[in-house]
Parts: structure tokens; sequence; C-alpha cells
């Protein structure tokens, strides 16, 4: 079910959407979000956006923004409306999702930009660098971490709206994998290709990724 403060289904404009994170490596889980997400909110495009230096996350396991890049484009090449970008690779200094937001108004003046993201970053959202910006600038969708747990996600909503928050929170389930999980995975050699894009898996193995403790890659 999917619940939201806007109309978002008789939008007339077109409708762009970004999804970034780290994507260390991107998952089933990641993919599976963006393929309902295209369907549900009847996308025109979204881009998938790895993180340069991401202001949330330390180095601890993180391969380089190019390894990243490159396993986000193998993971998505066949889905159609889904582009990846290297936007916040190629921006000196942390990557903040504000900055981003500008540059695709930019780029799409006459477009309703929408952000999609997980519950963890939704429920942090008021700690982002110009968050209030961030809410006018875009339609916030999020998912649950736990399926029809929806409460934490919508008391955050209601808690927010009046400083311009619009929001749309779905309760789909989508395959519960976590990056972490996979690089543990890989470290044990235990098989990730129920996790992963086959091709995504290859490129692991081929480039002998996530193996130690700190791995920069190239």
């Amino acid at each position: 079910m999917m619940y939201s403060n806007i109309d978002y289904r008789n939008l007339q404009a077109e409708k762009v959407a970004m999804y970034g994170g780290s994507f260390n490596p991107i998952h089933n889980g990641h993919t599976q979000l963006v393929r309902y997400f295209i369907d549900e909110l009847d996308l025109d495009r979204i881009f998938i956006i790895p993180d340069g230096t991401p202001p949330h996350k330390s180095n601890t396991a993180m391969v380089s923004a190019l390894h990243r890049y490159n396993m986000c484009r193998l993971a998505t090449e066949y889905m159609d409306k889904t582009e990846v970008s290297d936007i916040e690779i190629r921006r000196e200094g942390k990557s903040y999702t504000v900055d981003t937001l500008r540059v695709l108004q930019e780029m799409f003046p006459k477009a309703r930009l929408f952000l999609i993201m997980g519950e963890d970053m939704f429920l942090s959202l008021h700690t982002w660098k110009d968050y209030r910006e961030i809410f006018r600038l875009a339609i916030i969708c999020a998912l649950p971490r736990e399926h029809n747990n929806i409460s934490p996600i919508m008391n955050y909503a209601k808690a927010h709206e009046n400083e311009g928050l619009q929001f749309i929170v779905s309760d789909k389930k989508v395959a519960e994998i976590s990056s972490t999980e996979i690089r543990n995975c890989v470290r044990e050699g235990i098989p990730i290709k129920d996790k992963v894009n086959k091709r995504v898996a290859e490129y692991i193995t081929k480039n002998s990724l996530y193996r130690g403790d700190i791995e920069v890659g190239y």
C-alpha cells in the first residue's frame, strides 16, 4: 500500500527520480526498489548515483568510486528508464544530495523531482545539509526496513510536513539484503549469486573486491 501527502498520480510534468547511495556493492534489493518505483510512480527516468565521498559513511571496506560505478552500470544495463550517473564521483569533496538535486533541477527545469531512499536515510533527513531545500526540490520516496512496519517512517513524515516535506511511502516488500552482508560473504567465500546481478558477482571476483578489511580499489 502507498501512503502520500501529494497527488503524485495526476502530475502532468515529466517525472525524474534520483536514487543515490554508496552501492558498495549494488545488490538485488536496490534494483528491485528501482523497478518498483519506476512502475508505481510511472517515472520517465531515474538516475542511479553512486556517492563520491559520502558524508554519512567512513571508508571502511569502501571500494573505489570507479568500481562502484561500474557495478551499478552492470546491474542496471537492461533496465528501462534507468541511467547511472557519475555526477557525484566527479564532484570534489563531500557528496551532498542537495547539490545533486540542484543540478537535476537545472537539467530538467519543468520536471518534478523524486528522491528515493530506504528507511534509515529517510529517518535522518533532518541532519542532511540544507534539508529544507531538499524538501522543496523533491518528493521523498521511501520503503520501510521491515515489511508491514511503516510506523517509524509515517511518524517521521508527519512530524516534518510543516517544514515542507512531500512524501510517498510504501510498505512494498523487497529482498532483505545488505551490502555489508554481501561483503562479509565474499570475505568468507560464501556464494553471492542470489544476492547480486550475475555480472556484478563476476566483476567482484575478477577484481578481487572485498577480500580484505579495507579496499580502495583503483
